[in-house]
């Protein structure tokens, strides 16, 4: 049986309020499996396929 997270999701005011305190951590993963991986660790998340069509045609 799988446990189901919940999602916090961040919001732009969420992100200003972060300006000149603690720092977040963003990263941009190009597939999504890597996304879910690391989607519980880091704030913010760039997720584009775009490398997928170099890599793999």
């Amino acid at each position: 049986m799988s446990v189901q997270t919940q999602l916090k999701r961040i919001t732009v005011p969420e992100i200003r309020a972060h300006k000149g305190g603690e720092p977040i951590v963003c990263l941009t993963c190009y597939h999504a499996h890597t996304a879910r991986l690391l989607d519980n660790h880091v704030d913010l998340m760039l997720v584009g396929d775009s490398l997928g069509m170099v890599m793999h045609g």
